[in-house]
């Protein structure tokens, strides 16, 4: 995983002018390097009411990238669960990404994630990734070996080793991860964010559905953002209420994420956010600004 992170490192850097002028998708599997399995993500597309996109359907590394170009995506990022117990989740090793990302160093950024059962394990991880350049790292503890809660002190060193390294947290609170919906409050990131103000959270799955928890969250913690996924694109209950707050209070903090392949047509989400009405400005931040800063791209 270490060294997939370091040699995308610089070809991304180099296409610093291009990516402020394109999508940047902040919660992307992409083909060959899945992390759901089939049957869990054509069962989420059905209760979305959605048709998979033929990339997905037909398994085509090619198609994908059609796809994205069509979309006008020029980045991907691959948040690699680490071993966990969640029910439809099938982790990939850092191999299958690895091969991916090789072949196309300047279409994927990928972090690093941790299993953060053994602490004084974890930390040592995060922190040969931050001195490896690695720009982020995935924290679930709610699925984890050994269950805790995200505000669980006994997770602090983690914090602590990212704050020092300047590493995105990304974490995922929602109804999907668990065991417990209990698990997920937003509240617990603002517990962290409050005593790690130099560390940057990312919301993954907008908390969902403590939507407006959440939304309380980035509007008191300017450093923590949020990625609402499909909550926002497909009509979800509490959708209004994120696009309202990208509109209004939060619009530098919510970031794009398409969430393929538990999404519908990736062109259809541009035309779906074009929809909202959102000043250009504010579309252009949700689009590829917010995570281009947070990424230092």
């Amino acid at each position: 995983m270490l060294q997939v992170l370091v040699c995308l490192e610089r070809p991304l850097l180099d296409r610093r002018k291009d990516l402020m002028n394109e999508v940047i998708d902040f919660r992307f599997r992409p083909v060959g390097a899945q992390s759901w399995t089939r049957e869990t993500t054509f069962h989420y597309l059905e209760r979305m009411q959605l048709d998979p996109t033929p990339s997905f359907e037909h398994q085509s590394v090619d198609l994908m990238f059609d796809e994205m170009d069509e979309a006008g995506i020029a980045l991907g990022v691959i948040g690699v669960p680490g071993p966990t117990g969640i029910r439809g989740l099938d982790p990939v090793g850092g191999d299958a990404i690895s091969e991916l990302t090789e072949k196309h160093p300047t279409r994927f950024l990928t972090f690093g994630s941790v299993e953060p059962s053994d602490i004084e394990s974890a930390a040592s991880t995060i922190r040969e990734m931050g001195e490896a350049g690695v720009k982020g790292v995935t924290i679930d503890p709610s699925t984890a070996q050994v269950h805790r809660q995200f505000h669980d002190r006994a997770l602090y060193p983690l914090y602590e080793e990212a704050a020092k390294h300047q590493m995105l947290v990304t974490t995922t609170q929602s109804c999907l991860l668990g065991p417990y919906m209990e698990d997920c409050r937003p509240e617990y990131v603002d517990r962290v964010a409050t005593d790690f103000p130099n560390l940057r959270i990312v919301i993954q799955h907008g908390g969902w559905p403590y939507v407006h928890e959440a939304i309380g969250v980035l509007y008191k913690q300017p450093n923590v953002y949020m990625v609402p996924g499909q909550y926002i694109h497909y009509g979800f209950p509490g959708s209004n209420d994120y696009i309202e707050a990208l509109r209004r209070q939060c619009s530098h903090q919510i970031i794009f994420g398409s969430v393929y392949p538990n999404c519908g047509s990736l062109k259809d989400l541009r035309s779906i956010v074009s929809e909202w009405g959102l000043p250009e400005a504010t579309e252009r931040r949700y689009l590829r600004e917010n995570a281009a800063s947070i990424l230092n791209l």
